[in-house]
């Protein structure tokens, strides 16, 4: 369908994490059942069982700034749990929204950010589909893999290179369903097809049978006669509509002409747009359509439904306000489209019993049983099962039995096959865990970070931590902190008074951690379990430690000189005062005067040490940089590193190591970091046009938590990017 769009302003490239490959089912749904899904004849299958499939879900939005919170697994889990869907799609921008064919130019309107889009970010577009392919293993639902596009033809060798290595990475992963081509516009179905052959092909070569679906002329409405001319197996062909602008009188034959199976990867109650009115009887004309032909479909779309000041009424959420949260989706309100949708996807979310079919035909005998089902949380059942039966269970890392007491291990399903070989099902429910983002801490000597002196009760050097979770969990669960070693830091409550204090936590009894001397503790944070979530009870660790310690890297970094040269390279008098000493090793090559290293006339690659003692104030510190002299020379650079006792893999001062955020927030108008160790991070502010307002301001950050001040930024919505190495966390930030 035609969709008009606001800019993209950002996305959040995620790294990878453990392959989704190693993931498994938490809960069972139509994947163990149906297992790869295939097409035979005029009907989506199972290749496992030959049966026709019914799939009900929800397309993701574009996977931009403003589709990326929704990106999310705790999103996904909320779907699958209180909508009953089977199947969601992940609508992966590849370069333009346009969807009036053409092409589009970057910097214009229709260009996708290159943050968001798969041509400027390919490894953040496979690591977010990572996390979304695990999401769907571990709910066992089906996931749409959506080359999200209106021009896929002129992007055939690079939508031939992602889904061959994809299909190669996910071959044997059941979830995956492959499409191929969102909609294409003034695209004829030849052309369509020779681009459906090709990429097909690279899946099917790289082992994937699973289903691919492929788009169709005119916004993939399915003019007559402009589908099945794909010629490879287990290819279906995608029809989308927005029940205001189509009526199911004048599209229905369109569908039914299709010589292969159809599936409805996109549909919406509204017009094509996205905007508009919602017809609710044009809605309900095609959902029982597609209910009484069992043709699979996804609702456009899962997300909220205004952003910077534009209304998506397709939207499944009212409101202007990101829901990715389970407990945040629990409370939210649904737009009138979203409200049909949900009656439609709640009203089958029981008409299949996924324990009975898993067993079909198995379940007889003396030692079966109805499917037990219960929480992680029980720990166990008794009086469902025989106890004169014995079983073995397909995962004991979900549930065993015992004399006929089931043993709860863990969330999940497992098959248990009695000593008379019938077969019953065990499905334990996870209970998700309250929202806590509190990590460890690092305070130093002469403050930083976010240490600061939040209840305004002693000098300004007291060195105070407000607890991020500083009253209640967002579920409501009231938090409470204990010390093991309060003489170090201590943690109590207090009103937060300071100039530091911003929003909700101003003037307020919160929780605040007082460091008082150099050393670790150990704080124990608990919340009670309320309704749908399992209680809080963890530990962190919490230090004051010495200032950081260094030698300049402006001068004592890695370098190539000329022979017989002579530059800056050393810093005489460090931090508080201590002087460094360094040794230049192999010796003949280089040498020091005063502040400078003076290269001798021979290629050579050296390595110097460089030390700094530990003061009262400061850490001590070690640190090793290699300088090239002339053309190098590998040799004395072995001599070196054997010399120093250096394995060639980490021996470079740590202010030139590219720095690592573990975790980035907004509190009021400060932004915190927290990092895992020192050096540098990039930071961007855009605005709701996509400017940015703080061009890669580049700062050095201590290790630990830190605090950039932004009181200065005008009020507005904005999107807050926090870049180190490869890694890059995105926040939604309103100044108000």
């Amino acid at each position: 369908m035609k969709k008009f769009l606001s800019i993209a302003m950002l996305a959040c490239a995620v790294s990878f994490a453990q392959a989704a490959v190693d993931a498994k089912p938490q809960r069972l749904g139509p994947v163990s059942v149906y297992g790869t899904l295939g097409a035979s004849g005029k009907q989506i299958v199972s290749l496992k069982t030959g049966q026709q499939v019914m799939l009900r879900g929800m397309s993701l939005f574009w996977s931009d700034a403003t589709g990326t919170p929704y990106y999310n697994s705790e999103v996904i889990s909320w779907a699958a749990d209180r909508l009953g869907i089977d199947v969601f799609r992940f609508a992966m921008g590849i370069h333009c929204y346009n969807s009036n064919g053409g092409g589009c130019q970057d910097g214009t309107e229709n260009a996708i950010n290159a943050s968001n889009s798969y041509f400027g970010n390919p490894t953040g577009k496979e690591a977010q589909l990572d996390n979304m392919v695990k999401a769907a293993i571990a709910n066992d639902i089906y996931i749409i893999v959506d080359w999200h596009s209106h021009n896929a033809e002129n992007e055939t060798a690079k939508a031939t290179d992602f889904f061959g290595r994809m299909a190669a990475k996910y071959k044997d992963v059941p979830n995956i369903i492959w499409e191929v081509y969102n909609e294409p516009v003034g695209t004829g179905a030849d052309q369509i097809a020779s681009y459906a052959n090709t990429v097909i092909s690279a899946i099917r070569n790289s082992g994937s049978e699973n289903l691919a679906l492929v788009g169709t002329p005119n916004w993939s409405q399915m003019g007559n006669g402009s589908c099945g001319k794909v010629n490879l197996k287990n290819v279906g062909y995608v029809f989308h509509f927005y029940a205001a602008s189509h009526p199911l009188s004048q599209f229905k034959s369109n569908i039914e002409s299709c010589s292969g199976p159809v599936f409805i990867t996109e549909w919406g109650t509204t017009e094509a747009s996205g905007a508009g009115s919602v017809s609710s009887g044009n809605t309900n004309e095609w959902t029982s359509y597609m209910d009484s032909k069992n043709i699979p479909n996804c609702n456009w779309s899962l997300r909220h439904e205004t952003v910077g000041g534009k209304k998506e009424a397709s939207a499944m959420f009212s409101g202007s306000t990101v829901l990715n949260s389970k407990s945040a989706l629990d409370a939210a309100s649904y737009t009138t489209s979203g409200s049909l949708v949900k009656a439609y996807l709640t009203k089958h979310k029981n008409d299949r019993n996924w324990a009975e079919l898993l067993v079909a035909g198995k379940n007889t005998g003396s030692c079966a049983f109805k499917a037990v089902t219960a929480s992680e949380l029980d720990g166990s059942v008794t009086g469902k099962v025989s106890s004169s039966c014995t079983y073995t269970s397909s995962d004991p890392t979900v549930a065993t039995i015992e004399a006929g007491t089931v043993n709860i291990k863990g969330p999940g399903y497992a098959v248990m096959t009695g000593n008379d070989n019938s077969q019953s099902v065990v499905v334990i429910t996870a209970v998700p865990s309250q929202t806590f983002g509190q990590t460890d801490v690092v305070c130093r000597i002469g403050g930083g970070g976010s240490c600061s002196n939040y209840s305004g009760q002693a000098a300004s050097t007291k060195l105070e931590y407000l607890m991020k979770v500083s009253r209640k969990t967002i579920e409501g669960a009231e938090i409470n902190y204990e010390s093991d070693n309060p003489d170090v830091v201590s943690v109590a409550k207090a009103t937060c008074s300071s100039n530091e204090c911003y929003g909700d936590n101003k003037n307020q009894q919160v929780w605040i951690a007082t460091f008082k001397s150099l050393g670790t503790a150990h704080i124990h944070a608990t919340a009670k379990a309320i309704a749908g979530f399992r209680a809080i009870d963890t530990t962190l660790t919490f230090s004051l430690k010495k200032a950081e310690q260094g030698l300049d890297p402006k001068y004592f970094g890695n370098k190539t000189v000329e022979k017989n040269s002579t530059t800056q390279m050393f810093t005489l008098k460090a931090r508080g005062g201590a002087i460094p000493t360094y040794t230049i090793l192999p010796e003949g090559y280089a040498t020091q005067q005063d502040d400078k290293l003076v290269a001798g006339d021979k290629d050579a690659t050296i390595i110097i040490k460089g030390e700094v003692p530990e003061t009262e104030q400061y850490e001590g510190f070690v640190g090793y940089i290699t300088v090239t002299i002339g053309a190098g020379n590998a040799e004395t650079e072995a001599q070196a590193k054997k010399a120093f006792g250096l394995d060639g893999t980490d021996y470079i001062v740590p202010q030139t190591r590219k720095n690592l955020a573990t975790n980035a927030y907004m509190r009021g108008n400060q932004l915190v970091v927290d990092v895992k160790r020192s050096g540098f991070v990039n930071i961007q502010v855009l605005d709701v046009a996509g400017r940015n307002i703080a061009r890669n301001a580049s700062r050095y950050m201590s290790a630990g938590t830190n605090t950039v001040d932004f009181s200065n930024v005008p009020k507005g919505l904005y999107i807050v990017t926090v870049k180190s190495s490869s890694a890059m966390k995105t926040i939604r930030w309103g100044n108000k």
